[in-house]
């Protein structure tokens, strides 16, 4: 059995596999390390393991990895079952080389534009030749709430909602629609102009975020909701064959 750990701006995900399938998993704060190390200790012995952090992963984490006998630490130079073609590959995202190793795996031989939901939107495109070529980040959900509460005196901080009508009523109406709608707007802008370029495009959508839009277009449109965690297993695989 292996882990894998996720550790996002936000919250830290964590998944044991048996080869492809998902035993467990959970979610916590980087404060509530005691659940985690109660988590590990339920699978042990386990074999390895990968971490993929997008913030400075916290020694005490570390520590509590120890005791399995292969542990990576995904960066720009881990061994990948596809090639990096970016300008800048020590500044790549960790999420986003696992979220696009999971599409490698999913759908092998195509073209495919990975969204990850998460604090940003990211946009990653694997060519069917398995080349990774960049992609897009914005901002995500939450983050666009958040700063226009934060950045004027006046208008409040609101929720997202999965009904949301083009013309807002009210502020928090109004708020929810320029967030949501808009965002709408961009994932189908960006969806259709990769669409033009790149023949017969799957979209994997995943992140916390998807389920509020992975439903509302026609195209050929996959969802996952533990994307990162999938491809840092398929990473750790390719791995632990080497």
């Amino acid at each position: 059995m292996k882990l894998c750990v996720d550790i996002g701006n936000t919250f830290v995900k964590a998944a044991v596999y048996d080869q492809a399938n998902q035993l467990d998993n959970i979610r916590f704060e980087l404060s509530e390390l005691f659940g985690f190390k109660a988590f590990i200790e339920k699978y042990f012995p386990l074999s390895s393991a990968i971490v993929s952090s997008v913030r400075e992963t916290p020694v005490g984490l570390l520590s509590l990895l120890s005791a399995i006998p292969k542990v990576i630490q995904l960066d720009h130079q881990t061994r990948l079952p596809f090639a990096i073609d970016y300008e800048t590959p020590e500044t790549l995202g960790r999420d986003r080389i696992a979220a696009v190793a999971a599409a490698f795996v999913r759908f092998p031989n195509q073209n495919v534009l990975v969204i990850d939901m998460g604090t940003c939107i990211t946009y990653d495109l694997l060519r069917a030749d398995a080349t990774y070529l960049g992609g897009l980040i914005s901002p995500g959900v939450q983050m666009r709430f958040r700063a226009m509460n934060a950045f004027t005196g006046k208008l409040p901080l609101v929720e997202p909602d999965t009904e949301i009508s083009l013309i807002g009523k009210s502020t928090k109406a109004s708020l929810q629609s320029g967030v949501m709608n808009g965002i709408q707007a961009e994932l189908k802008g960006i969806i259709d102009e990769f669409s033009e370029n790149y023949k017969d495009l799957t979209v994997l959508f995943g992140g916390g975020d998807n389920k509020y839009f992975d439903k509302k277009f026609n195209c050929s449109i996959f969802a996952s909701s533990n994307l990162v965690l999938e491809g840092l297993n398929a990473i750790l695989e390719f791995n632990d064959l080497q």
